[in-house]
């Protein structure tokens, strides 16, 4: 029990002796790792919002007005019904009418003034909205009905959902990436912090060599030194996220109430993936920084 009460006595006094240095220390270890948690919680705001629109993907079959191509006749329009309804690769089929489109346009752009105004109860055109059986038959279901007289146009809201994923994860790498750079340097700056902290206090180690301590016993206050910077580091990037995450989320819930968000228990569970990084990393670059370095 006195070894480890030296241990940590002896760190906590190495941590106070070189303070700007741990600061340094622990401030590259906050932004690397708050950086690395925004990505995985980017990663699994993805994942929820993905598993919760493919589930409401529709294909939005427009049809003709006269606008674009010739007017779709009643018996054009009652056959397409028809034949959509009795397709196995859709599950229900709804239709929304002009007016109904232009209802839906304006409470949905409520306020977006300017863009209502360029709309008129004429402009949008009636449509199918299908729900499909299976979401990733939408190109098949396309291919068979996008060149029917009085279809204008076929749109899958499952490209919308790919572009919008594909602008995602480009984030998330790069958040990544910028991770990776800074936690390079947060590792590089712990090695620095723990072997100046091991040259200033060579006096005292070499003592303790020739009275017969091991090399592990000599090395580890320092190793535990770069561990609690990068576990001080960690509960800072966890605090940041805990508090930034949750608000930001808020005020998009309020202009995209159509996304579902992370909740908070979601956002303070992230804490295993900085703690876990934090102490593996900055606990392997202090031994690495000590290997063989006080061996007399």
């Amino acid at each position: 029990m006195r070894r480890w009460s030296y241990i940590f006595q002896e760190a906590g006094n190495g941590l106070v002796r070189n303070l700007w240095m741990t600061v340094a220390v622990v401030l590259s270890v906050t932004v690397s790792l708050a950086l690395f948690g925004a990505s995985v919680l980017l990663r699994q705001q993805i994942e929820k919002a993905t598993d919760d629109w493919v589930g409401k993907i529709e294909v939005s079959v427009y049809l003709c007005d006269d606008s674009n191509c010739p007017a779709i006749t009643e018996d054009q329009q009652d056959q397409l019904r028809e034949e959509l309804e009795a397709n196995p690769l859709v599950d229900e089929v709804f239709y929304e009418s002009k007016e109904a489109a232009y209802a839906n346009f304006l409470e949905y752009y409520a306020d977006l003034e300017t863009m209502a105004q360029n709309v008129g109860p004429d402009t949008l055109p009636a449509s199918f909205r299908i729900k499909l059986v299976d979401p990733n038959d939408a190109a098949a279901l396309r291919a068979q009905y996008e060149a029917r007289p009085g279809v204008e146009q076929i749109v899958d809201q499952q490209e919308v959902i790919e572009q919008f994923l594909n602008l995602a994860s480009t984030v998330r790498w790069a958040a990544l990436a910028i991770a990776a750079i800074q936690m390079l340097a947060a590792t590089v700056l712990v090695a620095n912090t723990v072997r100046v902290a091991a040259v200033a206090r060579r006096d005292q180690t070499q003592i303790m060599k020739l009275v017969g301590a091991s090399n592990w016993y000599v090395r580890l206050p320092f190793i535990l030194e770069g561990t609690l910077a990068g576990l001080a580091g960690a509960v800072v990037a966890w605090a940041l996220l805990a508090f930034s995450v949750p608000y930001l989320l808020d005020t998009l819930q309020d202009s995209l109430p159509f996304v579902p968000f992370l909740t908070n228990a979601q956002v303070l569970g992230v804490w295993p993936w900085l703690v876990v990084p934090g102490l593996a990393i900055t606990s392997i670059s202090s031994t690495v920084a000590l290997w063989g370095f006080l061996d007399v």
